[in-house]
């Protein structure tokens, strides 16, 4: 009779242990699925962006096709500065499902959105958009780190010009650590603004000081 109960017990508590793998594995799909349909859609709008910018540059008619290519570019940036936030949180919040890929391909889409900006400064000769390069070690705590993404989330919030692109500054991809040897970067966290180097925690105020908000 005890016998019985305790298997009894066994058999719910693994009937309960894998109903909760299974619905966290779900949960984890999920989350991981709509992050990779979320980051194809930036992809596909920036696609049509280079091809627009592209067209500009054959047709030499940038005086009424930079207004367009400004306008779509600054809402890919701030589509991706979100997706950024949603990746930071599916990592932490992911049990069983790796995002790290997703993570990869984001980096990489962020380097590229950051280049293009560049470009199209140079076709259309101007930008209403203030970049601000964003270095933070991946996969280490830094209690700076931790405020300096605090106050970059509120100012990209709060200034339409202001637009920021984070980057692992350990990372092993090419373009990243390419980035980060042009600007210098040696220390966590650091900012690039105006093409100059900030290392260490800047405040909100020392950052409008050089973007402005607008």
């Amino acid at each position: 009779m005890v016998k019985d109960v305790y298997l009894k017990a066994l058999g719910i508590t693994i009937l309960l242990f894998a109903g909760n793998f299974f619905v966290v594995k779900y949960l984890d799909d999920s989350r991981a699925e709509a992050l990779r349909t979320e980051l194809y859609s930036i992809q596909e709008q920036m696609q049509s962006s280079r091809v627009l910018l592209l067209y500009s540059q054959y047709s030499n008619d940038s005086a009424a096709l930079c207004p367009l290519l400004d306008n779509q570019t600054r809402r890919q940036m701030t589509d991706l500065y979100s997706l950024y936030g949603e990746l930071q949180s599916a990592r932490e919040a992911n049990v069983f499902t790796d995002v790290q890929a997703i993570q990869r391909r984001f980096i990489l889409t962020n380097a590229e959105l950051f280049l293009y900006l560049r470009q199209l400064e140079r076709q259309c000769g101007y930008s209403l958009v203030k970049p601000v390069l964003y270095f933070y070690p991946e996969g280490k705590d830094c209690l700076e780190c931790r405020a300096q993404a605090r106050v970059l989330d509120a100012l990209a919030q709060d200034c339409p010009n202001v637009r920021v692109f984070a980057f692992p500054s350990n990372s092993d991809i090419p373009v990243v650590q390419a980035l980060a040897k042009a600007y210098g970067v040696s220390r966590d966290p650091s900012l690039v603004m105006n093409e100059t180097l900030y290392g260490g925690f800047s405040s909100r105020e020392q950052i409008l000081a050089v973007t402005g908000c607008g």
